[in-house]
């Protein structure tokens, strides 16, 4: 009834302008009252017509500027019928999905999610916003035309027509990849950390045990050195001595496993490569390690192709130390210990075969692992970190190894490592 009134005050108001404006261009002569009537119409209906066309020009102006946010939007939009099928869409919702506009138009929102996982869960979420008549989210991947799949964050809502009726599903679709690799890099750093303070803990309990053995022999030996020397007893003084050197050596070797270890994880490590002779450059390390073979053992070396290389000789002469050394340790007495190297190809190969204790089928699958001891060799000193240290050390050098081993029947490791050599 409001609204009524307001409308005949309105039309009041302008048919009162009407006259005042027809009187104002009209002379004294018009004064037939049918003919000012028909002019008042007239009049009325003019500027009636002037302000529809204001109108309608601010009305699309205000739908242009509409369909600019739309279009121009950095969310990516699409219109979609009660079927799920896309009857608009914006130009970022173009660029998320790498097709144009025709291409997408027409087609099932559904068919651009990457499984019928996605898809499901797609169907649900649109039935969830229909039947609550609620914004709703929704996390998904999406893939675009040439393969590229991206996380998205989904948010919906149903639009309504002047009665209230259903009119479209405008969903709004925002790349989440950034936000989902961050968390996935908090993640992984979380596992990291989780590991490092495993690995902390294992050191303590690992250093603790194997500290504890050539300690003790260092410092037994010493009390017996000093009951010989006063009886000059070289012989077993002497014997003593070199318990003594061994369980340093020992020492030494633990501490730097535990080292390289640090080096490797902190990455602290540079290649620095040299002309190295081979051949000389391993038979030097076998003087050196020739005292820690048991009773009757010998390495057997041979060497096939070019001598000269260029090489990491600190990081090779680790790898085949602690090689060595273990092919010498889960060995026994009176045992061969097989060393091959050729130069071919610009690579080096490498072969260790020995006849030991070899490895449990069932935990060959953590031989590189930090702390690994099979069962068979727990009883045996060592730290559990030497091939995890080569095979790192291995890669390094953008080299690979690989091993085949039985239980109670040895094991050998064979190795590649690219090289330059020198002709």
């Amino acid at each position: 009834m409001k609204e009524k009134k307001t409308t005949e005050n309105n039309l009041l108001i302008l048919r009162e302008k009407a006259e005042r404006k027809l009187k104002e261009n009209h002379d004294n002569a018009v004064t037939d009252f049918l003919s000012l009537d028909l002019s008042v119409y007239e009049m009325e209906l003019r500027m009636q017509n002037e302000e529809l066309h204001d109108t309608q020009l601010k009305l699309t102006t205000i739908l242009k500027e509409y369909a600019d946010l739309f279009d121009f939007s950095p969310t990516g939009y699409f219109i979609l019928g009660k079927d799920g099928i896309i009857e608009k869409v914006n130009n970022r919702g173009c660029e998320q999905l790498g097709i144009d506009k025709c291409q997408i138009i027409g087609k099932y929102f559904s068919t651009f999610l990457t499984s019928e996982a996605h898809q499901d869960n797609f169907y649900i979420h649109c039935d969830l916003v229909t039947e609550t008549d609620m914004l709703q989210h929704l996390q998904c991947e999406l893939k675009m035309q040439d393969g590229y799949v991206f996380s998205a964050l989904i948010k919906s809502t149903v639009v309504k027509d002047t009665a209230s009726k259903f009119k479209y599903l405008l969903v709004g679709v925002t790349d989440i990849s950034f936000i989902k690799e961050h968390e996935m890099q908090t993640e992984l750093a979380l596992i990291k950390e989780k590991e490092l303070n495993d690995l902390k803990s294992r050191f303590i309990s690992t250093a603790s045990h194997e500290f504890r053995t050539p300690l003790a022999t260092v410092l037994t030996s010493t009390s017996l050195l000093e009951e010989y020397a006063k009886t000059g007893q070289e012989d077993k003084m002497k014997k003593h001595f070199m318990r003594i050197k061994s369980s340093v050596k020992e020492l030494t070797n633990i501490l730097e496993d535990f080292l390289s270890l640090e080096k490797i994880e902190s990455g602290k490590i540079q290649i620095v490569k040299k002309e190295i002779n081979l051949p000389i450059f391993i038979n030097a390390i076998l003087d050196e390690m020739s005292y820690l073979l048991k009773k009757g053992q010998q390495i057997k070396y041979k060497h096939v192709g070019v001598e000269l290389i260029n090489e990491d000789s600190k990081i090779l002469k680790h790898i085949l130390q602690n090689l060595i050394s273990n092919a010498s340790k889960f060995s026994g007495d009176d045992q061969i210990i097989l060393l091959d190297t050729e130069v071919a190809e610009n690579k080096i190969f490498i072969k260790i075969e020995d006849n030991g204790i070899g490895i449990p089928e069932l935990e060959q699958k953590n031989l590189f692992s930090h702390f690994f001891r099979a069962k068979n060799a727990e009883n045996i000193q060592g730290t559990g970190l030497g091939l995890n240290i080569v095979k790192r050390y291995v890669e390094l050098l953008n080299g690979n190894i690989d091993f085949k081993s039985e239980e109670h029947r040895g094991t050998t490791f064979l190795m590649g490592i690219p090289t330059n050599a020198v002709s």
